[in-house]
């Protein structure tokens, strides 16, 4: 436990020393553009709800945080998407650290809460086919620390982590001079969990010359399960939610 919680420390801290070091760092960039890349960092807030099953000594544990019940349960979230494009490819990397909980709905009268730590990490290499359709593959790892904590009960600790190699697509286009439009969509192709999808549309404002403002909606869905018995981990959930960043293009 001591172990997993420090390492999704240093994940978060990651992020957001990525993000400093690359707004700070303008030579790095531009000796990138020299080059013929382009880079693109988006730090970003992906306010998650759940909606799924997890599962603890053996027995299944639903899981159900609404939309409305995101800013009660979201504790702290913290995420940077980083690009490099040259134009006929481009390489991403997509860091996401978020810590919340979500209630525990038994029908009944005894029910709590898990408290959750969720650590994704994407590293994806792709390439243009047409000015407006990317296709694009690579690795998603994903990381959970889950605390069952019951209604007069002790408490549970478990968490598991897994790695899926990803294929997908992705659509963009201008839409007026200022307003562009992009959409992802990927599915698991090999990997640890039983199987996986992840959707995401943005919708971004041009401010300036390189910076814009983002607002979009992503869905990610996962069914993993390892071990058997008191040891069975199991992670079968949807995550969604709004996303809004900010990104700075060099």
């Amino acid at each position: 436990m001591i172990f997993k919680l420090s390492r999704q420390r240093m994940l978060a801290t990651a992020i957001l020393t990525l993000s400093i070091s690359a707004l700070l760092m303008p030579g790095v960039v531009t000796a990138q553009e020299n080059d013929g890349w382009d880079f693109r960092i988006t730090p970003y807030l992906w306010a998650l709800s759940l909606d799924g099953t997890t599962a603890a000594a053996g027995a299944d544990v639903p899981l159900d945080s609404s939309f409305s019940d995101i800013l009660d349960l979201l504790n702290f979230a913290l995420s940077a998407n980083m690009e490099w494009n040259n134009g006929s490819m481009f390489v991403v990397l997509d860091l996401t650290y978020a810590d919340l909980e979500a209630k525990i709905e038994t029908g009944g009268p005894i029910g709590g809460k898990v408290e959750i730590g969720i650590i994704m990490v994407d590293v994806l290499l792709g390439f243009s086919v047409t000015e407006h359709f990317d296709i694009y593959g690579g690795a998603r790892y994903n990381d959970q620390d889950i605390t069952i904590v019951p209604d007069m009960m002790p408490k549970i600790s478990l968490g598991d982590g897994w790695t899926d190699l990803v294929l997908g697509v992705r659509l963009h286009n201008d839409m007026s001079d200022k307003w562009s439009f992009t959409g992802n969509f990927d599915v698991t192709a090999a990997g640890d969990s039983d199987s996986a999808w992840n959707a995401h549309v943005m919708f971004s404002r041009k401010i300036g010359t390189n910076k814009h403002f983002d607002l979009g909606y992503r869905h990610y869905e996962v069914d993993y399960e390892s071990g058997s018995g008191l040891e069975l981990f199991k992670w079968d959930v949807a995550h969604s939610g709004p996303v809004v960043g900010f990104s700075w293009e060099f």
